[in-house]
């Protein structure tokens, strides 16, 4: 179950329990830092890093209170039981999930085309991580997640998201259902990936208001989901094995749609298949 964040006066939350409230690497906490967003409890820089490096961190850490320790390599190893952190180790508070009640809010100050991608039941975070890094790359306006079987936003989904969640608008919605047919009272095409599809990413048009259906890595899109999709694309391929994973195929069709809405140009005629 995906849980929102609100802030209290009282015992600090944490994103998962001690172990797993860390997230690590100069990049992840450096765009944590910068996005004025998901503010870190506390943060831990190497004592060997550089002193430009320490003198840019402390004073962003300054600007948002955060509790700032230098601490040496093996501390910041045994906090994240890695030794890929960087010199980098801030402690997250819950992940501030954006609610129902922003969807609405967003639609209506959203500017040009429009790009979303709905995540039904993404459960790997490796791919999570991923489609938001590639969203966040391409300009994708927000990403509706519904509450449950949905992997949250956790160490790992931060980390493979190179930071992006703390840029993301990643709004939190007890009914998928119910927030797609939001998206199509606000006259936006929604297109479902599959598999199967019966259009050609190469045939497909995404210049308009556009969302993405991504399906669970396993049994695909919800069929409550496939009955609302205006089309239904596919990826054409020419290996030997049958699919792509959901950050791969979702990075491919975020790109065509970004690109299309970008130039206004007409979709590409390639290969029907």
């Amino acid at each position: 179950m995906v849980e929102r964040y609100r802030r209290s006066r009282g015992k600090q939350r944490l994103l998962g329990n001690h172990q797993k409230c860390w997230v690590w690497g100069r990049n992840t906490v450096c765009e944590i830092l910068s996005a004025d967003r998901w503010i870190p409890l506390e943060l831990r820089l190497a004592e060997s890093l550089p002193d430009t490096e320490i003198e840019t961190a402390v004073t962003r850490a300054r600007c948002h209170a955060v509790k700032l320790h230098r601490s040496p390599n093996s501390e910041l190893h045994s906090l994240c039981h890695s030794h890929e952190h960087q010199g980098y180790v801030a402690k997250m508070p819950p992940y501030p999930w954006l609610g129902d009640e922003h969807l609405s809010e967003l639609l209506k100050n959203v500017s040009g085309a429009g790009l979303f991608v709905v995540c039904d039941r993404i459960q790997d975070p490796y791919n999570f991580g991923a489609m938001i890094r590639s969203g966040d790359a391409l300009g994708v306006d927000a990403f509706v997640v519904g509450a449950s079987h949905q992997t949250g936003v956790t160490s790992l989904v931060t980390r493979c998201s190179a930071g992006a969640v703390a840029h993301a608008k990643l709004i939190n919605v007890q009914d998928l259902s119910g927030a797609v047919s939001c998206l199509r009272r606000q006259d936006i095409r929604v297109i479902g990936t599959t598999r199967d599809g019966s259009q050609s990413l190469h045939a497909a048009d995404f210049r308009g208001p556009t969302a993405l259906v991504v399906g669970n890595e396993g049994v695909g899109i919800d069929p409550s989901l496939l009955a609302q999709c205006d089309s239904l694309v596919h990826i054409p391929q020419s290996g030997h094995v049958g699919s792509l994973n959901a950050s791969v195929a979702s990075g491919i069709l975020m790109y065509e749609a970004a690109r299309q809405q970008a130039t206004g140009g007409q979709h590409q005629h390639g290969n029907p298949a």
